[in-house]
């Protein structure tokens, strides 16, 4: 059948959504299945998952996913009969598979459709249907066997891996499975030179190409939160007519001062009311689960702990802790390269964990969880731990500091020097770290996002990296400060806390104000001398700062006072004040004036060349 025209793109847009629904929860699915191989509910609900995309996409006329899945359909088929047993070598075959059917379905999904290379991936699983020529030698004719496809399938099942030998003749019912396969398919001598090699590249662990299946211009919502959307909506109409008519009656002068301000009074509650709750619910349409990101992790980590040599038992909390799109499509890269510094740095080989008295399997635990506004995810081992002393001794080799900053340095400034760009402990770079870019591009993500990061670890005993995100990037709690009479709005995400102090305890070291602050010294900013904004008041010498922070950098903002929190919804400045250092955008306040919402980001990577009075 020829790919589906236009016409249908109900047709095309409903198996995509059902596809890619099953394929996200395969990795998942077939990595669990490695570590309970005797769940034969899971092993069925894999092979029904693979049978599904089999049997939509040969309807619709996708000849390359048909045979992808046709074969690996096949070989889960024998699983789940016991004819073959789960170990990880057959598990690798059927993963590289499903890399390559999400290939295939990317492409449909992006209207690409390429001829693109499977026979490298289906002369994997061959063998897989066809070792009987290992098992069992009075059966020669093995080289022929496999150009019929339908008799390929009927010898298998009398082969000597499985351990139940009670599996002879029954074993051939696969057959009537794969004799819809015309296409001769030969066996070893299938694409042996360049075939391999162009169908392995994109069957790499599933760090990218995994992802492409998630629809980020639509999105799923359950029916009852549009009930309770439209619910809402009703009760703003009501008190839109309500207002109407309280005008009305004002432009008429029939209204009576006292009934008027009971009248107003009233209506200004419930507004507030229902656009409050207006708000959250279009705020909770717009959330989806942490899992999106977490549902990729098990797969990385049985990749990366394979290539390693390590064995690891990955723990997840949390999955269904929700937070906004937009930052749960920003924060899948700096979770990977927190994950791989666990798994390469944190945890030990299994021999060298018996050595120190640990367990051989090392222990990853991934958990998110909502705290106020904000969502803490944390990446927790029980590995080597940070080992101080050599972070400071390869700072310095490396340059990126020197030995007498190194002496004056804290616990916390300390672990904070893995963040430095090209940094790394590793002697040699390999194709998993050692390049010195991946804390990095860590802190650049989370910088973005107006998050911070948070290191504890003891030596011997493992670590743990904390992300503080905000739960939206739209509308934000805000702290309002003044400065010399004008008012400044600062994300309350990036503030860690505030302080009256006495300007006499500022010290001025390099030409830059700090503060110390109990373990740390606190460089400081003036609001007054970044804004420009004049002097109005008699200086005093008591003044306030606020202690914010962005990603792994603390820094206090000095001004005149604190007015209050406030919830605000961030307005861009356009094209022409784009990009403003120090600026994130602008709000209206309840009087109608426009104030600035300041970028703690730009501000601490602008001002750590140095800021004075």
């Amino acid at each position: 059948m020829p790919p589906i025209d236009c016409e249908d793109q109900e047709l095309l847009e409903g198996f995509l959504a059902e596809t890619t629904e099953l394929l996200e929860k395969l990795d998942d699915d077939l990595v669990a299945l490695e570590k309970s191989s005797e769940d034969s509910e899971l092993l069925n609900r894999i092979f029904r998952s693979i049978h599904t995309v089999k049997g939509a996409s040969s309807f619709l006329g996708f000849d390359l996913l048909v045979k992808v899945t046709h074969k690996t359909e096949d070989v889960l088929n024998r699983l789940r009969k016991g004819e073959l047993l789960v170990n990880p070598e057959i598990m690798d075959v059927v993963l590289e598979a499903t890399d390559l059917v999400k290939i295939l379905v990317s492409d449909i999904k992006s209207g690409d459709i390429q001829e693109r290379e499977i026979d490298g991936t289906i002369a994997k699983l061959l063998p897989l249907l066809s070792e009987t020529a290992a098992v069992q030698p009075q059966a020669p004719p093995t080289e022929a066997e496999p150009k019929e496809n339908g008799s390929t399938q009927s010898n298998p099942a009398e082969q000597a891996q499985p351990i139940e030998p009670s599996a002879p003749a029954p074993g051939p019912d696969p057959s009537a499975v794969t004799k819809p396969e015309a296409t001769p398919t030969p066996p070893q001598k299938i694409g042996g030179d360049i075939v391999p090699k162009k169908a392995a590249t994109p069957i790499k662990p599933a760090e990218g190409k995994g992802e492409d299946l998630s629809d980020n211009t639509t999105v799923r919502v359950d029916v009852k939160r549009l009930d309770d959307l439209m619910n809402q909506v009703g009760e703003l109409v009501l008190e839109r007519n309500r207002m109407i008519q309280i005008n009305q009656n004002l432009q008429q002068g029939d209204v009576n001062k006292v009934d008027f301000n009971e009248e107003f009074s009233k209506l200004t509650k419930r507004m507030n009311f229902v656009t409050s709750e207006l708000q959250m619910q279009v705020l909770k349409m717009r959330m989806l689960p942490v899992e999106k990101v977490f549902k990729k992790f098990p797969r990385i980590v049985r990749s990366m702990a394979r290539d390693l040599g390590k064995e690891v038992d990955l723990q997840i909390f949390g999955e269904e802790t929700e937070l906004d799109r937009s930052v749960v499509d920003e924060i899948g890269d700096p979770l990977i390269h927190l994950i791989r510094n666990a798994m390469d740095h944190g945890l030990e080989t299994p021999d060298e964990r018996i050595a120190v008295g640990k367990p051989r399997v090392g222990t990853l635990v991934l958990a998110a969880v909502h705290e106020g506004n904000q969502i803490i995810i944390s990446i927790k081992d029980d590995g080597r731990g940070i080992d101080t002393d050599r972070v400071g001794r390869k700072a310095v080799e490396k340059g990126l500091i020197s030995e007498e900053q190194l002496s004056a340095m804290s616990q916390r400034e300390l672990f904070d020097l893995i963040f430095l760009p090209g940094f790394s402990t590793k002697e040699k770079a390999s194709d998993l770290s050692g390049r010195g870019v991946g804390m990095d591009v860590v802190k650049t993500n989370i910088k973005k996002l107006n998050g911070l990061i948070e290191i504890k670890s003891e030596k011997g005993l493992g670590s743990e990296f904390i992300l503080r995100l905000p739960l939206t990037l739209a509308i934000i709690q805000s702290l309002l400060v003044e400065v010399e009479g004008e008012i400044y709005s600062i994300p309350l995400s990036s503030v860690l806390e505030t302080l009256r102090v006495d300007q006499r305890q500022f010290h001025l070291i390099g030409g830059q104000e700090v503060l110390k602050l109990r373990d740390m010294v606190l460089p400081l900013m003036r609001l007054q001398k970044i804004f420009n904004v004049q002097q109005h008041y008699e200086q005093n010498d008591f003044c306030y700062v606020v202690v914010v922070g962005a990603a792994d950098k603390r820094m206090g903002l000095v001004v005149t006072r604190l007015v209050g929190q406030q919830e605000v919804a961030i307005k861009s400045l356009g094209n022409y004040l784009a990009n403003i250092p120090g600026i994130a955008g602008s709000t209206i306040l309840g009087d109608g004036r426009v104030t600035l919402i300041v970028d703690p980001v730009g501000l601490i990577d602008g001002g750590e060349g140095g800021s004075g009075r």
